[in-house]
């Protein structure tokens, strides 16, 4: 999964836990407000005062919705940070000692430098205008320095930088 998606899914889930918990802070005075005015006797929590009703003190637990809202905040700005980071694709240069090569050595490995995914070894053949023998010849040199390795592909061989 992309960071992108990552932070979209993060971003979702925060603001319907910061929505739940909104919804729940809002019930909650909401049955306080109703709980005050039945203990001053329907009266209203104005005529009785807000000090003598019991439903209206700060309790221990009160601490709880606003640390896991800060908590659900938090996440939604990781999230934003993900979804809006633009992933940065590191593409390694290597750095090949081709002094050893005659010119046909490194034109092969020129050719295949230039795919990135890898050349069948009949392809370069082809490219190269040289019989099989020939480029398994070049491909052995290759081999021998560490810049090239050729990976079997059912009844041919792959080359790829190594």
């Amino acid at each position: 999964m992309d960071s992108r998606k990552l932070g979209g899914i993060i971003v979702i889930i925060s603001l319907l836990v910061l929505g739940l918990m909104l919804f729940m802070k809002v019930k909650y005075d909401q049955q306080q407000a109703m709980a005050c005015i039945e203990s001053c006797g329907g009266v209203g929590v104005e005529a009785c005062g807000i000090d003598s009703c019991p439903y209206a003190k700060e309790t221990p637990l009160s601490w709880i919705p606003i640390i896991a809202s800060l908590f659900a905040a938090s996440l939604c700005g990781i999230g934003l940070y993900l979804w809006f980071s633009k992933k940065e694709k590191v593409i390694e240069q290597k750095e090949y000692d081709l002094s050893k090569l005659d010119g046909l050595e490194r034109k092969a490995f020129q050719l295949i430098r230039e795919q990135r995914t890898g050349l069948y070894q009949k392809d370069l053949a082809g490219k190269l205008g040289l019989s099989r023998v020939k480029v398994t010849r070049v491909l052995d040199r290759l081999e021998l320095y560490g810049l090239v390795e050729r990976k079997r592909r059912g009844m041919t061989n792959v080359v790829v930088l190594k």
